[in-house]
Order: structure tokens, then C-alpha cells, then sequence
């Protein structure tokens, strides 16, 4: 007779959590999860970001258009707004390289191909308070190969 209380308890558990699901399949959802799907995006490109060591030290922002598959194969991408640096500009499309493969879409969005356009802010270079001079910088292979490690170990967490 023991047994049955916990067992009755777990399923009156999962009879509570259907409603609450059930509730998320309106326009409000659709747009959250277009929202999420961004924010993967974003965060996707974010972990790919380099900045050069031959840049101006103020910084830049750039926009890249990207195309994407339904699958979240990047298809092509292009700067539309540069940094005013050139090689800013390589970088923001380099990331956007490095960053391929994205997160699928979500079910509701019904094109075949996706155009987003994407922000790429590379914040100035500041100096550390007692030294005097910049800090140092990993260079773009090594980061790469920390973050192709990262990759490895992580498998998209």
C-alpha cells in the first residue's frame, strides 16, 4: 500500500504539467520561440567572435546578412554595414563562418531559406589599470583551436 501513494503522487504530477503545456501553442509561443531561436543564433556567434590583433583599438560595429536553410545551414552572408575597418570586417565574416552550422529554425517559420541580419560588436580594446599597456591576445589559431575544443567536449551547451 506504500508503494502506491509515491507512484499516485508522480502521476498527478504529470497530470498538472499537461495543462501548463498545452497552453503555450498560441501566437505568444510562436513568437517566444522565434525569440529563443534568435538568442541560440546570437549566442552562436558570440562564441565564435576574434577580435584581430592588427585592429584599431576603438573598435566597430558591423551588420552581416546571413542566409540560412531550414536546417540552420548557413547558406551565404555578406557585410551590409561595415566597421570602417578592414580588418573588423573580415573578422565579423570569418565568425560567421566559424559559427556555421546554426540551430534549426523553428517549426513556424515557413520559408525555405532565412535572412537575418546579424549585429557584430567588437567592444575597444581597453588597458589593464597598473601596466599600461594592452592586454595580451590569444592569436586567431589558437583561439580557434581552444574553441574547436570547447565544441568537443561541449556539444552545444
Amino acid at each position: 500500500m506504500q508503494m502506491k501513494f509515491p507512484l499516485l503522487a508522480v502521476f498527478l504530477g504529470l497530470l498538472t504539467a499537461f495543462p501548463a503545456h498545452a497552453q503555450t501553442t498560441g501566437p505568444d509561443a510562436q513568437e517566444n520561440s522565434l525569440n529563443a531561436w534568435k538568442r541560440q543564433v546570437s549566442i552562436r556567434l558570440v562564441s565564435e567572435r576574434i577580435y584581430p590583433r592588427n585592429s584599431p583599438a576603438e573598435g566597430g560595429a558591423a551588420k552581416v546578412l546571413l542566409v540560412l536553410d531550414r536546417t540552420g545551414k548557413l547558406i551565404s552572408s555578406a557585410l551590409v554595414e561595415s566597421t570602417g575597418s578592414s580588418e573588423l570586417d573580415a573578422a565579423a565574416l570569418a565568425m560567421v563562418e566559424a559559427a556555421a552550422p546554426f540551430p534549426e529554425p523553428p517549426a513556424e517559420i515557413d520559408e525555405s531559406s532565412l535572412h537575418l541580419t546579424a549585429p557584430i560588436v567588437f567592444r575597444a580594446k581597453t588597458m589593464l589599470p597598473m601596466s599600461g599597456s594592452l592586454p595580451p591576445t590569444e592569436s586567431a589559431a589558437d583561439q580557434a583551436k581552444v574553441g574547436t575544443k570547447m565544441r568537443s567536449i561541449c556539444r552545444g551547451c
